[in-house]
Order: structure tokens, then C-alpha cells, then sequence
């Protein structure tokens, strides 16, 4: 598998589709409450690779401390047991984290949290969305194609 990292685009505006969302889910923006459960998901969608988080105190004070941070775009998706996905994105129309817990994939909820960024950063009217992702995660490239987006840049 290639070594590093990709920065992957769309350009906007797009044509593309309006987000579906399986059914038994609820989807919502961030609140301070729900810290814990954020971290935790990102931790355990995390935890063999394709990111990192910090530890929690660290991890939600750079978050909510940055100043690209707007909790408006940190959409959470709530399944029957608790959180099933979560994206983060930045005010400069950057996707920060994007996951999926493995009990929910392949149900489109990676490819509807990536068409509600693309609306939301539209309507702000940013002319693009960016994301990196590593190199040797096929199975993330192969959704960011899906939805639209380009290598536009390999990284070391």
C-alpha cells in the first residue's frame, strides 16, 4: 500500500445528492454534554489507525478552542445504542474527522455525513471541501470518490 497522506476535494457548487439516512437514526449538531461519548467514538474508530485523538481534556479543549471550531458543524448521528457516526468539520470548509462505528457502516452514513458538509459548506458559500486521509485506507478513498472528491495532492 502507498506510504502518507491525501488531501482530497470537491468543488462547489455540486450537483450532488441530498444526504439519506438510514432509519433507526437521529442526526444533530453538537452539545457540550456530549463530550464523552464524541471522544469515546472517535477513539474507538481511531484505534488502528487512519487518525489519532488526543487524550479527552487535551482532545476537547484544542477542539472547541480552535478557531476554525463551530459546533454547528460537528453532526452527530445517534443509532439505538448510543452515537453510530460523527463528522467534524472546520470553518474553512475543511472535513477534520469523519466516523463511522463498524456496527453501522455500510449503511450510508459516511456518505450522508460527507453530502451534509457539502450542502452546509454551499450554503456558506465556500467554493470547495478538502479532507485528508491516508494513503493505505482504501475502503475511506473509495467513499470520497464516490461522493465526488479528487486526489488534488499527495503528501509525505
Amino acid at each position: 500500500m502507498p506510504d502518507g497522506t491525501l488531501r482530497m476535494r470537491i468543488d462547489l457548487p455540486t450537483a450532488s445528492e441530498l444526504p439519506v439516512w438510514p432509519d433507526g437514526v437521529q442526526v444533530r449538531t453538537f452539545r457540550p454534554g456530549d463530550v464523552d461519548e464524541l471522544h469515546a467514538l472517535l477513539a474507538h474508530g481511531y484505534r488502528h489507525g487512519g487518525g489519532t485523538v488526543a487524550p479527552q481534556a487535551a482532545w476537547y479543549s484544542a477542539l472547541v478552542g480552535d478557531s476554525e471550531f463551530d459546533a454547528e458543524l460537528v453532526v452527530l448521528v445517534e443509532g439505538a445504542g448510543g452515537l453510530a457516526a460523527a463528522s467534524i468539520c472546520w470553518t474553512s470548509a475543511f472535513v477534520k474527522d469523519l466516523v463511522v462505528h463498524e456496527s453501522w457502516r455500510r449503511r450510508g452514513l459516511g456518505e450522508a455525513l460527507l453530502r451534509r458538509a457539502f450542502r452546509t459548506f454551499e450554503e456558506r458559500g465556500a467554493h470547495h471541501v478538502d479532507l485528508k486521509v491516508e494513503a493505505d485506507n482504501p475502503p475511506a478513498i473509495r467513499l470520497y470518490e464516490r461522493v465526488g472528491m479528487r486526489v488534488v495532492e499527495r503528501l509525505p
